[in-house]
């Protein structure tokens, strides 16, 4: 009776997570407005029943892929408290760029992108939080670490850098331009760590995206 339990469990979980990449795939396709739970069901392969038992609403899915962003950035802080590196600077660059290549790699991120910027529901400060303070907490160790210039704060200077790097996905959303992702996070880093590391740092950070 446990085993089977636990069987039902599994598949429901399963179930709930194909509503999921479903709904990733429609959001990033359609946008939010334009999801519907018709076709995020079609796509699911899965009854209506389905997914108005995991699901109470279109809202209620679009909190679930969000929740897949705020859980990479959780982890983000998780394993930065962790770390002892030789340039945190280096630490910040290195995530965004593990960033871009989850997005460009997982539609449910890719929707949980056009999500938090585009007008609706989830254009809100709450959907930026887990981002914000992932970045905020890097780069308050390059602060305590010497590697910023004396002008820095964390806090103004991750509201800055969250901006831009969203400003760079929507404008590669805007231009069909996804594959060329990393090359305009690569020159969103030339043109904003010079204003923010030491140039004793400067010097020793890779700013191009790592080779595959």
């Amino acid at each position: 009776m446990t085993q089977e339990r636990g069987e039902r469990a599994e598949r429901r979980e399963q179930t709930a997570l194909r509503i999921i990449e479903a709904a990733g795939i429609v959001i990033d396709r359609e946008g939010y407005t334009g999801a519907s739970i018709p076709e995020i069901q079609r796509v699911a392969g899965v009854s209506r029943g389905a997914v108005y038992h995991h699901f109470a609403s279109k809202e209620a899915i679009g909190d679930a892929v969000l929740e897949r962003q705020h859980q990479f950035f959780r982890q983000v802080a998780e394993d930065s408290a962790e770390l002892a590196p030789a340039l945190w600077c280096q630490v910040l660059v290195d995530v965004s760029y593990r960033y871009t290549t989850a997005i460009l790699d997982d539609a449910v991120l890719r929707a949980a992108v056009r999500l938090s910027i585009e007008p609706g529901p989830y254009l809100t400060r709450d959907s930026y939080q887990a981002p914000l303070e992932a970045v905020a907490a890097i780069l308050t160790a390059a602060r305590d670490s010497g590697e910023l210039q004396d002008h820095a704060d964390p806090e103004e200077d991750a509201r800055t850098l969250v901006g831009c790097y969203s400003g760079v996905q929507l404008l590669a959303l805007a231009l069909t331009e996804r594959n060329e992702l990393h090359t305009q996070v690569a020159a969103m880093w030339r043109m904003c760590m010079p204003g923010l590391a030491r140039r004793s740092v400067l010097d020793r950070l890779r700013l191009d995206p790592p080779h595959p």
